[in-house]
C-alpha cells in the first residue's frame, strides 16, 4: 500500500475486491451502488487516508469549483480581511479558493501561469491585470474580475469604491479642519483608482479657491516612503491624504519619529477602515465602504460568469463615507 496522501482508487480497489469504477462511484454517492458497498468502500478510504485527486476530477467534468484570489502585499490586512470575507462566500456556495502573491501593483503573466495550471474556474484580483492576462483569461474562458479598483481600458468587470468621491470629501473634511496646504501619497501613476483619488482631492480645494500644489502630489514608485514625506515636509505641508491605510500607519508612525505632532502639526487621512474588522490600537480618520457588499457583488458577478460565461461586462461602484475617529489623526 502506498503512504497516505498518494493512495490511488486502484488502491483501494484491489484491497475491496471491487472495481475501480465501483469503488469511484461509491465514495461520489452514486445512487446505482448499494448502501453497505459504499459504507465497505469509504471506511477502507478513511482507513487508507484516501484524499480524491481535484484535478483529475475537474478535467473529467469541466469544473475545478475553485477561484483563485490575487493581490500583492501578504501583511496589508485589507487584503486579509477581504480574501477571508471572500472565502467565506464561496464556501458557502461549493468554491474552494487559492491565493496567488503577485508584485509591483501588477498582475502580469508570471504570476497568472501558475493560476492557470491549476485549473481554476475564475479569478478575483486586487491588482490591475496586464492586457496580456485578460485576453490570456478570455482564451481560456477564465471570467476575472478586479476588485477594489477600476481601470476604464481594460474590457473586465469590476466592484469598486467611488475613489474621486472619496478623494474629494476627503479634501473637504481636510479643509475644514484648517489644512491650507495638502500633500498625497499615493500608488504608482499607472494605478488608475490612485490618481482619481489624487483627483478628486485636488478638485476639493481648487473649489475653494485654496493653493494645490503639484510638487506635493507623491507617486510610489522607485524612492521609500520616508524620502516621500520628507519631501512634504521640506514644503511645509500641514495634511496627507494616503492612498491606503497601511501608507498612513507607516507614515504616522515615520512622523512621530521626526517629532511631529498629530494632529495639531500635521493632519492624517487614510483609505479602506481597516481598524473596523483588525484591531490596530491606533485612531486613523479614513475612507470607509460596506466591505460585505463589495464581496458579495463580486461573487455574484463572478458566479454568473464561471456559469454561463456571459460577454458582457460589469463594473458596479460602491458607495463611501468619511470616517472621522477622534484620536491623533484629523
Amino acid at each position: 500500500m502506498r503512504r497516505k496522501g498518494n493512495v490511488r482508487l486502484v488502491d483501494i480497489a484491489k484491497a475491496s475486491g471491487y472495481t475501480v469504477n465501483t469503488v469511484s462511484r461509491a465514495l461520489r454517492d452514486k445512487e446505482d451502488i448499494g448502501k453497505d458497498t459504499k459504507i465497505k468502500i469509504k471506511k477502507l478510504a478513511e482507513k487508507f487516508g484516501y484524499i480524491p485527486n481535484s484535478i483529475a476530477t475537474s478535467l473529467r467534468i469541466g469544473f475545478s469549483y475553485t477561484v483563485a484570489i490575487v493581490f500583492d502585499n501578504l501583511i496589508n490586512p485589507y487584503y486579509m480581511i477581504m480574501t477571508e470575507k471572500i472565502h467565506r462566500r464561496l464556501n458557502s456556495l461549493g468554491y474552494a479558493t487559492m491565493v496567488f502573491a503577485a508584485y509591483n501593483y501588477v498582475f502580469n503573466m508570471e504570476s497568472l501561469n501558475p493560476i492557470i495550471s491549476r485549473k481554476v474556474d475564475g479569478i478575483i484580483t486586487f491588482l490591475e491585470p496586464s492586457l496580456e492576462v485578460v485576453e490570456i483569461c478570455k482564451k481560456n474562458k477564465i471570467p476575472i474580475i478586479l476588485l477594489g479598483r477600476k481601470n476604464t481600458q481594460l474590457a473586465i468587470d469590476s466592484v469598486t469604491t467611488d475613489d474621486y468621491l472619496g478623494g474629494f470629501k476627503v479634501g473637504e473634511l481636510l479643509i475644514k479642519k484648517g489644512v491650507k496646504n495638502v500633500g498625497y501619497i499615493g500608488a504608482p501613476r499607472e494605478i488608475e483608482c490612485s490618481v482619481r483619488r489624487q483627483s478628486g482631492l485636488k478638485d476639493a480645494f481648487l473649489k475653494h479657491n485654496l493653493p494645490y500644489h503639484e510638487e506635493n502630489i507623491r507617486y510610489m514608485n522607485s524612492n521609500s516612503i520616508e524620502e516621500e514625506i520628507d519631501v512634504l515636509l521640506a514644503n511645509d505641508v500641514d495634511g496627507i491624504f494616503f492612498f491606503n491605510d497601511v501608507l498612513a500607519f507607516e507614515g504616522m508612525k515615520y512622523l512621530q519619529t521626526k517629532n511631529y505632532q498629530i494632529p495639531q502639526k500635521i493632519k492624517i487621512v487614510g483609505y479602506d477602515d481597516i481598524t473596523h474588522e483588525f484591531p490596530i490600537p491606533l485612531s486613523l480618520t479614513t475612507v470607509a465602504s460596506d466591505k460585505d457588499l463589495i464581496v458579495n457583488t463580486a461573487v455574484d458577478i463572478l458566479c454568473k460568469k464561471m456559469q454561463d460565461n456571459e460577454k458582457n461586462n460589469d463594473i458596479q461602484v460602491v458607495d463611501i463615507e468619511v470616517v472621522v475617529r477622534i484620536g491623533n489623526t484629523v
